[in-house]
């Protein structure tokens, strides 16, 4: 019990997990649940025609970069330096994919209006738009996941190679999925340049 005490980040941890539980489960309420996102972000790795989950995209976009926050937590732990470096970085790009969402309804609306747009390029276009919002819908979540795990180190100052591992694994599934944005805002641009 004097271990607790003495380790006050112990004690606000139990404390967040005691609200969120009695909040969830107690009083049934929705208002932090993200597993939707998660969802349907996962349900963009599916064949289009068999639905069928896809377990190499699966691999590739959420298993990887864990697998390589594990390395460079085995090549250095993370530091208060890293965490501000990291902290800063995730700010900047949660802003900017808030700005990216008001962009994707405005890209929607303009596919819907434009009646030089084919049907099978229209449908191209709006699926490739649906996936992209699931995308940064995501994005948005690993970034405040990430922000909170952040503040949790500097605040606590404690640097272990757990926190180390999954800090760089999400840091990682950021620019992974980031990558997988761009490619996909390429491909709608490009259609509607290619008309």
């Amino acid at each position: 019990m004097k271990e607790v005490i003495k380790n006050p980040e112990i004690i606000l941890f139990i404390v967040v997990v005691s609200v969120f539980l009695l909040s969830k489960v107690g009083l049934k309420l929705n208002y932090l649940s993200v597993w939707d996102i998660i969802k349907n972000h996962i349900n963009c790795f599916r064949n289009p025609r068999t639905k069928k989950l896809l377990i190499i995209p699966i691999f590739d976009y959420f298993l990887t970069p864990f697998l390589l926050g594990i390395i460079a937590a085995f090549i250095k732990i993370i530091d208060s330096s890293v965490v501000n470096i990291i902290t800063i970085i995730v700010s900047i790009l949660t802003s900017m994919f808030f700005t990216l969402l008001g962009m994707l309804i405005d890209m929607k609306l303009k596919v819907n209006e434009d009646k030089n747009y084919y049907s099978t390029e229209a449908k191209i276009s709006k699926q490739s738009l649906i996936e992209t919002y699931y995308a940064v819908m995501f994005e948005i979540l690993v970034s405040i996941i990430l922000l909170i795990l952040c503040l949790f180190n500097v605040f606590t100052s404690c640097f272990s190679f757990a926190q180390s591992a999954l800090i760089y694994g999400l840091a990682f599934l950021l620019i992974i999925n980031l990558m997988m944005i761009i490619k996909r805002i390429f491909k709608i641009i490009d259609t509607d340049m290619q008309k």
